[in-house]
């Protein structure tokens, strides 16, 4: 159906209402004046009527609306997703990460898996929830902001958090760079230690990796089955087998990077060095899982026997 035009049709009920009433009411003695205020009062009280019926919100369409948002929300909870949880001025700095346990007709309540920061929050204040981005009949969203009403909190972390429910759903920027599909693993080669770049001393390179892909070091074995997913100037992702993985990294790891690619003009292996964090802890199935890693500081090393590296911040 076609939108109204206000203008139009209020030009036609002063064409059609207004102007005839107006030449009738000049031809009226001056007594007929309450006659002419009450039926000023009447056309005012039309013409509100209409105006009205015409700006007023579409029932159909505020059902259809809090109907998809109620799916959105009892999707994420049936489906175990997990949800980035920040301030709403600070969507970048994740403060925890949870997944909603149980949906009431005034709250959410959230079972918090990892808390980096959400204990420092007081209640009554607002928080921004973030998930993969979904498409919507208005567009694309990814977050959406809440109240807290509770949150229970001891000296090791946050386990549990209920929110006032979501009136509406918003996307925020939150990729900085674009990331690439590794379609031939032999052009890339990684190696991953658990570690801080907390000193120059560059003798992790000599240790076994904790993590590899490519990396042709016979210490490394069991390490053929993992992949680079995708990389960017911003992280890269792993696939690896739960059994390499398990016990060993967690989000919030502190990692030391060593990636070899394949520059294909020079026709060399380049290295790139690395420090960061796991971002991401993804089980792809029962056997493997996603590791998402983010880079927070690159090093060159400074002398030609590679004993010494030098850091800076990304």
């Amino acid at each position: 159906m076609d939108k109204l035009n206000l203008q139009l049709l209020l030009d036609k009920i002063n064409t059609v209402i207004v102007a005839p009433v107006m030449k009738i009411f000049k031809t009226m003695p001056p007594e007929s004046i309450p006659i002419i205020l009450a039926a000023a009062g009447a056309l005012a009280l039309l013409a509100s009527l209409v105006a009205y019926l015409i700006i007023r919100p579409s029932s159909k369409k505020q059902s259809s609306e809090t109907s998809g948002k109620e799916k959105l929300i009892s999707s994420f909870k049936d489906n175990g997703v997990i949800l980035d949880i920040a301030l709403p001025d600070a969507h970048e700095n994740v403060l925890a990460r949870a997944v909603i346990t149980d949906i009431k007709e005034d709250r959410l309540s959230l079972e918090i898996v990892y808390d980096m920061g959400l204990s420092e929050q007081q209640e009554s204040g607002r928080i921004l929830l973030m998930f993969p981005p979904e498409k919507t009949a208005t567009g694309t969203v990814n977050s959406f902001k809440v109240t807290i009403a509770t949150l229970q909190c001891k000296k090791e972390g946050c386990s549990r958090l209920s929110t006032t429910l979501p009136q509406a759903f918003s996307a925020v920027i939150r990729r900085r760079h674009k990331r690439k599909k590794v379609i031939d693993q032999q052009f890339i080669r990684v190696k991953i230690w658990l570690g801080k770049p907390d000193t120059d001393d560059a003798s992790f390179a000599d240790s076994i990796p904790d993590l590899a892909v490519n990396s042709y070091d016979p210490r490394s074995g069991g390490h053929e089955d993992n992949e680079v997913i995708n990389i960017s100037n911003g992280g890269l992702a792993i696939s690896t087998p739960l059994i390499l993985s398990e016990n060993k990294f967690d989000t919030d790891t502190d990692v030391l990077i060593n990636i070899f690619m394949f520059n294909f003009r020079q026709k060399i292996f380049k290295p790139y060095w690395y420090a960061g964090k796991i971002r991401t802890v993804e089980n792809i199935n029962r056997a493997s899982c996603r590791l998402g890693v983010g880079f927070t500081m690159s090093g060159t090393i400074r002398d030609e026997n590679e004993q010494f590296i030098d850091w800076v911040k990304i």
